[in-house]
C-alpha cells in the first residue's frame, strides 16, 4: 500500500495565503484548512506529499518561507512543521470528511462520489449534445456534475487553477474536438473536455501513481471509452497528431520549458489552455508566449493565480 507523508503547520491570518498557496505550488496532493472558527480564518494547514525522499527539500522551503515571512512581522516564533506517515486510507479518509462539490460556474460543478448534489442543482453527468434541444444538455439551473474521487491525484476542483482550467474550457470545447491535458492529475481536466462535448481526450502525467485514480474517475463519469490517461511526458505515443484543445495546468517553468512542444501538437487553429502559475509569474510568462510563436486571446486571473489562452500566431505554426 502506497503511503503518505501527512505535514501540518500552525498558521496565523497574516501567513494563511502564503502558506497554503506553498503548498499547493510544492505539489501537495490535496490541501487541508481547519480551525479558525472565531476568527473566520483557518488556524492550520495540512498537505500531502508521497513518501520520498524529495520531501525533505519541501519541508526545508517552508521553512525558509516562514523565516522570510518572520523577517517581514508577519509570522511569529520559529516554523513548527509535524509531519507523520499514513497510509492510503488515512489520506482518503481526511479528504472525504473535508471534500464536497464546488460549483465552478452556473454550468459545471465539480463533486466527489459521495457528495450529495441537490436535484434542482444537477442533472446526471452527460455529454453535452450537439443538438442545443436535447433535453438532457446542462442549464443554468441544472448544471453538469463531474464527479471525481480524489484519490492520489491533484484536481478536485477546490484550487483555483482547476476552476480557472474548467471554465475555459466550458467556454471553447466544441463538439467532436479532440483534447491534449498534460499533467492530468485526477483527469478532471480531460473528463470535463469529453462531457463537455469532444470527442476524445488523452491525459499524460509525469506520476505513475496518478494513472489509476484518473482511469477510475473517468469509469465513475461514464467516459472510459473516450479518454485515454497515460504516465509519460508529451514525446509519449499516445499523443498522436495535432489537437484542437491543449490544456495543462503545471507551473510556470514547466509550462515554459514545454512551449516548443505545445506547438507540435496543437492544431494551426487550435487553442492553448494554461494553468498553474501566480499573477506575480504572468508578465515574464506571457513574453515567453509571444517569444515562443503564441498569441494571447484572453487571460483571467482568480485569487494569486493566472491562466491564459492563447493560440498559434500567424505563420508561426509549421505544418
Amino acid at each position: 500500500m502506497r503511503h503518505w507523508v501527512e505535514v501540518t503547520l500552525d498558521i496565523s491570518p497574516e501567513t494563511e495565503e502564503a502558506i497554503v498557496n506553498a503548498f499547493w505550488e510544492l505539489g501537495s496532493s490535496g490541501v487541508l484548512q481547519s480551525g479558525g472558527k472565531r476568527t473566520g480564518a483557518s488556524d492550520r494547514v495540512t498537505g500531502f506529499w508521497p513518501d520520498r525522499p524529495e520531501v525533505n527539500e519541501k519541508l526545508d522551503r517552508i521553512t525558509r518561507l516562514w523565516e522570510a515571512l518572520r523577517n517581514l512581522g508577519l509570522a511569529e516564533g520559529p516554523c513548527r512543521i509535524s509531519t507523520r506517515k499514513v497510509s492510503e486510507d488515512d489520506w482518503t479518509g481526511k479528504w472525504k470528511a473535508q471534500v464536497g462539490p464546488v460549483r465552478i460556474s452556473e454550468g459545471l460543478i465539480v463533486a466527489p462520489p459521495w457528495a450529495e448534489v441537490p436535484q434542482s442543482d444537477a442533472h446526471r453527468s452527460t455529454p453535452h449534445q450537439s443538438d442545443p434541444s436535447q433535453s438532457d444538455a446542462p442549464r443554468p439551473d441544472r448544471p453538469l456534475v463531474v464527479r471525481i474521487n480524489p484519490g492520489t491525484g491533484f484536481g478536485t476542483g477546490g484550487h483555483e487553477t482547476t476552476q480557472l482550467c474548467l471554465r475555459q474550457l466550458e467556454k471553447r470545447i466544441r463538439p467532436g474536438d479532440r483534447v491534449l491535458d498534460v499533467g492530468s492529475g485526477s483527469g478532471v481536466l480531460s473528463i470535463a473536455a469529453v462531457l463537455l462535448g469532444a470527442s476524445r481526450a488523452t491525459g499524460i502525467d509525469i506520476d505513475p501513481e496518478t494513472i489509476g485514480n484518473a482511469r477510475e474517475n473517468a469509469r465513475l463519469n461514464g467516459v472510459a471509452g473516450r479518454v485515454d490517461v497515460h504516465a509519460g511526458r508529451l514525446d509519449h505515443p499516445a499523443v498522436d497528431g495535432r489537437y484542437r484543445i491543449v490544456v495543462s495546468n503545471i507551473s510556470a517553468a514547466s509550462l515554459t520549458a514545454m512551449l516548443p512542444g505545445f506547438t507540435a501538437c496543437l492544431h494551426p487553429a487550435g487553442e492553448l489552455i494554461l494553468s498553474g502559475l501566480l499573477i506575480e509569474e504572468a508578465e515574464s510568462f506571457e513574453a515567453s508566449l509571444a517569444s515562443g510563436g503564441f498569441t494571447l486571446l484572453e487571460r483571467e486571473t482568480q485569487g494569486l493565480w493566472w491562466a491564459g489562452v492563447a493560440e498559434p500566431a500567424t505563420g508561426q505554426m509549421a505544418t
